[in-house]
This record gives structure tokens, C-alpha cells and sequence, in this order.
């Protein structure tokens, strides 16, 4: 996952992902007590066994650690470029975020499940009492990758470049329209004045990659842009633990130590990240010993290696990230405008069989828009059960019938028909959308199965020109549900469904200017029950992250901020 204060889309159910996105009035949800965080499922079978598991042994984190070696990371996808700033691509993030770029601050991404910000080119910070300033006071003595020195002028470039309009940074500067001025009073202060107060100020900073100024400040919007006058595109340079090296486009993209860098150095000495699309040539690497770790597996993948011998030589890991799946019902369309409609979709999809059938009982249930461990979630709001009888009922109760005995539903002369969208790279989400076209079949609703590629799909969604459609949201370990489910958001935003609630748009209002996050919490489970309560969603389950680990890597922890190659360390296993 990115360290992101926003949340992106991921395609449901695939190795690969982007990184772009009737209540009657005296029903209130109550607000929920505090959760108590709960543990994800493991089967008996497989809860003793840490290969089965996915559980990363006790020995892993254990031994002296070591400087050198080259750990090689198996990876799907090759990036468009490795500037976010040009292209918001999840690959990219990974390897350049906090790792050869670096930002005033970070989200500490071993403090599970708090994940607290801490100093990383700021060394502290004050903010004002009405939090609209932020004051930052940046690290003195260190040094760009190509030996220049840091300062505040390389933040005010970053930000120059950010919040220009001509630069391909839209998706960032969305998130800056709420600040008012920034400033250099001298060469290691920095201050950020906001228009109004906001609690994820903090994390948005974390997310915002610092870039050199004698390289950017110069360029023009166009030319930063562009690879051919932008050498950061192709041949970052940071700040951070890790340098680039090369990148030879759908091959191969290699980091080494930096041997100069301000703070704790890595061990290894160089990280390769290899390109191949192919999950099967993949492994046939991984057996070879030409790959270290294969990551972002399919849950098939998964289970077909329960056996493998490589169990001798490698250790496996699921970790459950912040995400989850969900089949979204655009409210503008007649059939799907009764929130009545919406329960008995629900209700008529079996979400435990997808999960038991076809993704080998590995995907957790959820209810909530959160990281799962977050307090923001309630764990006693438990998903609408799978009663294909109850889900008819409410079809009925809502007036939708077959009234002219030709075997589909209808109300007021519209047949109930609809089409439900996937996107191209939704690979398992094609085998259960077969099933959700049976399951309707049999209480009168037509479904008809549209594949769509990813650029087409994407702008069906801005444009709301969709019926339904199945995706994944994946964030980090606090977020902003305003870009997805306040009404303003319905243009320009992530509303793409068109949810409109008022008491839904106060609270979020509310919790954005809450910095009290017990209460903020209390605000957002009380989001959550009306949610639930309204289903403008189908929450499906949260997916986890699959992986497979040479045992010769030591010091891996899984997190919502990917891998952190910083604190691993290889050592020779015996042949």
C-alpha cells in the first residue's frame, strides 16, 4: 500500500493495481462502543502451520544482522514513470516513496495498527492552536543522491511544481486546495498555512515526495512533464536510504545503498526489482533462486503451492492491508434508488460462497470503509446475511414484480435489467460475476456481464454512464471518506455512484475539522451504521496480500506501507 492520506482504486481480485480512487427521518443508528480490534480468520487446518498460514516464523526477525547482498523483488508490473508527480502509479510509489525520495514527515510504517507520523527531512514541527500552521524545521547537513546540499528551497520547489497547473500533479493538488500560502522564512524553515483546520494534514504531507531544486526549478510545467527535459522521470534523485541506479523498461529497475545517507543505513546493498507479467514464469524464477520475493499473489497461486517443496526454502505471508471490495449501485439509475432494492441485492449475493468457493475461504468479511483494525470501524455491525428468500420479499415490498409473467421483474412498465461492469484485469471477479447473473436469474432481475478495459472504465465512472460495476478501494491506515461518500464528491470526486445523504455530508463535515480522534472515530462508526443501513455499497471482504519469501531474507515485516527493504538483511543458506 501507498502511503497515502487518500485512497485508490484497485482492481478487484487481480495481481496488478492502479493508483489514481429512503432513511425515514427517526431512524437513527446509535453510535457504536469502541471495537475491540479482531483477529483475521484462520482455518484449523492451517492456523499450526506457518507455511499454510501465511504466518512469517519467529526465526525470520531473529540473527545478527548483516550488510551486504542484492535482494532480487518479483513485481507484475513495469511503472509509466518513477515521478508520482507525472503519474500516479502504485509500482512507482513503492520504490521511490520514503525509500529514494523522502517528505518532511512519515507514517512510522512499523507501528501497526496506529501507524503514528514521525520527523523524517523535518526533524520537528510545531502547528498553531487554531491548526491552520504548520511549521517545519528541516534537517540540517543533508545531501541530495548527486551531493548537493538540502534546504527549504527544495521544498518550495516541489511545491511550486505541485500546485502548478500545467504539471500532470492534479492528483496531488487535489489535495491542496485547502492551502492558503507556504513560505521559506530562511533556509531550514518551512511554513504551511491552511485555510481551515484539517485533522489529515499531516498525512498528506507524509505523501508528498521532496525533489531536488536544481534539477526541477528550472523546468517548466511542460518540461517537467516530459521525460526527454525531465531527468527525475527516468533517473530519480532523493534524499533517502536508497539511490537509483537503472531501469531498463519491462526488465528490470535496480536501487542501491546509499552509503551516504543522513540516517541509519540499509544492509543490503542493492535492491533489483524484476518486471514479469507471467505468474507462472514468475514462480519457475523463484524455484530457479533468480527471485528472492514474489509479491501480490492470486489466491489460486496461493493455494496451489500448499505442497510445493518450496516450502524448504521459503517462507509465505498473508497480511490482511487496508482495502476492501465492493459492487457499488449507481443510484441514478431507477432500480437501484430504493435503498430497500439495495438490502436485497445483497442479500441475494452469496458473499460467504464466493469467498469459501472461489477464493479459497481467504478473503475476511467486512462492513466498513476503514482499515480493518481501525477504531473507526464497529466490529458489531455484521454484513446482511445471504437469504435469497428475505432478498425477494423486500424486491416485492418494493414494488418490483413480475407483473406480465414474462420471468423479469418490473415496476411502472421498466423491466428490472441491468449491466454490471468489470474491468479488464478483474480476473477472479469474472468467475463469481457468473455466479451474482444465476443467483438474480432465479428471483426475476437480468444481469448482463461487460468487461471493460481500464482507461474506458474509469472515465464510465467519473461520467456515472454505468449501471453497476465491482472494484477495490485500498488506502492507508487513516482516511478522508469525504472523496468517496459526501455528495459534493459526486462531481469531480470518488462519489461515483451518486450517494446523496445530508446527515451522511454533516458528519464527515464535522470529522474533517475533529482532531479528538476518539470522537472523530465515534463520528465515523455512526457513518458506518448508516451505511450500512442505506447499502449504496455491497461491501464483498477485505482481500490480503500474498507473498512468498526466500528464508534467506531476514527482518521482513509486512505493513500498509509495502515492504521496508530498509531493515532486511540476507543471509547464506546452506546448500
Amino acid at each position: 500500500m501507498r502511503n497515502c492520506s487518500r485512497v485508490c482504486l484497485l482492481v478487484l481480485c487481480a495481481v496488478g493495481s492502479a493508483c489514481t480512487h429512503g432513511k425515514k427521518k427517526d431512524d437513527k443508528p446509535a453510535v457504536a462502543a469502541p471495537r475491540v480490534v479482531a483477529t483475521p480468520p484462520a482455518k484449523v487446518e492451517d492456523s499450526k502451520d506457518p507455511w499454510l498460514s501465511g504466518t512469517l516464523p519467529a526465526s525470520e526477525m531473529q540473527g545478527e544482522p548483516r550488510s551486504g547482498g542484492d535482494l532480487t523483488v518479483g513485481l507484475s508490473t513495469d511503472p509509466p514513470s518513477l515521478n508520482t508527480y507525472t503519474d500516479s502509479d502504485l509500482v512507482a510509489s513503492w520504490i521511490t516513496g520514503h525509500r529514494i525520495y523522502q517528505s518532511l514527515v512519515n507514517i512510522d510504517p512499523l507501528d501497526d495498527p496506529e501507524y503514528r507520523v514521525v520527523p523524517e527531512l523535518a526533524e520537528r514541527w510545531e502547528i498553531s492552536p487554531d491548526n491552520k500552521t504548520y511549521t517545519f524545521h528541516l534537517r540540517k547537513g543533508v545531501q541530495w543522491h548527486d551531493g548537493q546540499p538540502f534546504t527549504s528551497r527544495d521544498v518550495i520547489a516541489t511545491m511550486d511544481k505541485i500546485q502548478d497547473p500545467t504539471t500532470k500533479a492534479v492528483h496531488v493538488r487535489a489535495y491542496t486546495q485547502e492551502l492558503a500560502s507556504y513560505s521559506a522564512p530562511d533556509d531550514y524553515t518551512v511554513v504551511f498555512v491552511w485555510k481551515r483546520p484539517y485533522f489529515l494534514t499531516l498525512d498528506t504531507i507524509a505523501d508528498w515526495s521532496i525533489q531536488p531544486a536544481h534539477v526541477i526549478a528550472k523546468l517548466t510545467g511542460h518540461q517537467y512533464n516530459d521525460a526527454a527535459t525531465n531527468p527525475l522521470n527516468r533517473a530519480p534523485v532523493g534524499t533517502g536510504p536508497f539511490k537509483f541506479v537503472t531501469w531498463e523498461s519491462n526488465a528490470k529497475i535496480v536501487i542501491a545503498r546509499n552509503d551516504k545517507y543522513w540516517g541509519k543505513k540499509p544492509y543490503l546493498e542493492r535492491v533489483l526489482f524484476r518486471i514479469q507479467q507471467d505468474p507462472t514464469v514468475m514462480l519457475q524464477l523463484a524455484e530457479r533462486g533468480e527471485i528472492d520475493l514474489v509479491d501480490h499473489m492470486t489466491t489460486d497461486e496461493w493455494v496451489h503451492l500448499n505442497d510445493s517443496p518450496l516450502r524448504n526454502a521459503w517462507n509465505r505471508s498473508k497480511f490482511f492491508s487496508a482495502n476492501y471490495g465492493f459492487i457499488g449501485w449507481n443510484l441514478l439509475r431507477p432500480m437501484f434508488a430504493d435503498k430497500r432494492v439495495r438490502r436485497a441485492l445483497t442479500m441475494l449475493i452469496d458473499r460467504p460462497g464466493i469467498v469459501d468457493k472461489m477464493l479459497h475461504g481467504m478473503p475476511m468479511p467486512t462492513t466498513c470503509h476503514f482499515y480493518w483494525k481501525s477504531p473507526s470501524c464497529d466490529e458489531g455491525l455484521q454484513p446482511l446475511p445471504y437469504d435469497p428468500i428475505a432478498g425477494a420479499k423486500l424486491l416485492d415490498e418494493a414494488g418490483w414484480k413480475d407483473s406480465d409473467n414474462d420471468g423479469v421483474r418490473d415496476k411502472a412498465g421498466v423491466p428490472f435489467r441491468f449491466v454490471f461492469m468489470l474491468p479488464a484485469g478483474a480476473v477472479e471477479g469474472h468467475l463469481w460475476a457468473a455466479k451474482l447473473k444465476e443467483d438474480f436469474d432465479h428471483v426475476g432481475i437480468e444481469m448482463e456481464i461487460q468487461t471493460v478495459e481500464w482507461s474506458a472504465f474509469t472515465k464510465r465512472l467519473t461520467e456515472h454512464t454505468f449501471d453497476a460495476c465491482t472494484l477495490a478501494w485500498g488506502g492507508g491506515p487513516r482516511g478522508d471518506p469525504t472523496q468517496i461518500w459526501h455528495s459534493s464528491s459526486i462531481k469531480g470526486g470518488s462519489n461515483y455512484i451518486s450517494y446523496k445523504n445530508p446527515q451522511v455530508d454533516k458528519l464527515l463535515e464535522e470529522a474533517r475539522v475533529t482532531f479528538d480522534a476518539s470522537a472523530r472515530d465515534a463520528m465515523y462508526r455512526k457513518f458506518g451504521a448508516i451505511l450500512q443501513d442505506d447499502q449504496p455499497y455491497t461491501f464483498l471482504f477485505v482481500r490480503p496480500e500474498l507473498n512468498m519469501l526466500s528464508k534467506k531474507i531476514k527482518g521482513a515485516r509486512p505493513s500498509l506501507m509495502w515492504w521496508q527493504f530498509e531493515n532486511m538483511w540476507l543471509e547464506p543458506q546452506a546448500k
